[in-house]
């Protein structure tokens, strides 16, 4: 809540602090924000994004695969359902469906001051300046601090007492490098990353306390997740096995019935007899 009233009171008082960050990166002289095609920053942007991506696909696996899986695990399925949860509600649900979709902010280059045609709107104003995938707020910066909760989650009791304060460090590091590249490629104003980043860690700890996460993250450590991990890779041998052994019975019962067929039809011409009607 503190971080709520700071950000709302700061963007009140200082409604013109979106134009003075984006405008730090915007020169006219280079063709406005000249860091937006940095093939540097484009490919960053990318490695942040399929990272966010591997994520998703592990954690829908290991929550499918705890949900039919008939071996034990060591990992509860609710930290999966919480974690699929937060993806689809937080970046999916509200940022793109929710505000991206109708809030009507103008992005950076498309506003009057760098460029563009369309009027600046403050974040909290619902304004008719874009008509889709609008600026408010950044789903890209809501995807790195989604990705980074859950990871430091996953990882809390994996790694040693002495080195998780290196685990945050690592993870805020990503969430302002992800968010920091929004803004200084003109895509996004500074209020739409950080309240990207304060509305996924408000969903997560509202989703926290449904999924009743106090007793479960003691029990994801390293071992629970090899664990699991092994469960998973022996469930999927398994059932290629199962699946190999199904096909090659169903390919052994086709070739009888082919040989059987070829056998009735070839028999007769080899005897000299026909079982064909005589013609009439």
């Amino acid at each position: 809540m503190r971080v709520w009233l700071v950000l709302l009171l700061t963007f009140a008082v200082l409604p013109s602090l979106d134009l003075w960050v984006s405008a730090l990166f915007y020169v006219p002289e280079k063709g406005g924000f000249f860091l937006d095609q940095n093939p540097n920053l484009q490919a960053m942007r990318q490695g942040i994004w399929s990272s966010f991506n591997l994520l998703v696909v592990l954690i829908l696996i290991m929550g499918l695969h705890s949900l039919i899986s008939s071996r034990p695990l060591l990992v509860p399925g609710r930290i999966w359902g919480y974690g699929l949860s937060l993806i689809v509600l937080g970046p999916f649900v509200l940022v793109n469906l929710g505000l991206k979709s109708n809030w009507g902010r103008a992005r950076p280059a498309e506003i009057l001051a760098f460029g563009g045609d369309a009027v600046f709107s403050p974040p909290w104003q619902i304004a008719q300046n874009c008509t889709s995938n609008c600026s408010f707020v950044s789903g890209e910066a809501a995807s790195a601090a989604t990705g980074a909760i859950l990871v430091g989650l996953l990882l809390w009791h994996v790694v040693r007492p002495e080195k998780r304060r290196l685990l945050v460090v690592a993870l805020v590091a990503f969430v302002v490098i992800a968010a920091s590249l929004r803004v200084l490629k003109g895509r996004h104003f500074l209020s739409d990353v950080l309240w990207a980043i304060v509305l996924m860690g408000t969903l997560a700890q509202g989703l926290a306390r449904v999924f009743r996460l106090g007793k479960a993250l003691p029990q994801v450590t390293k071992a629970a997740l090899v664990g699991d991990l092994r469960a998973l890779w022996a469930d999927i041998t398994q059932a290629l096995g199962l699946g190999l052994r199904r096909v090659s019975a169903v390919l052994r019962t086709l070739r009888r019935v082919i040989l059987v067929a070829v056998g009735r039809t070839i028999r007769p011409i080899l005897s000299g007899k026909s079982d064909l009607p005589e013609d009439r």
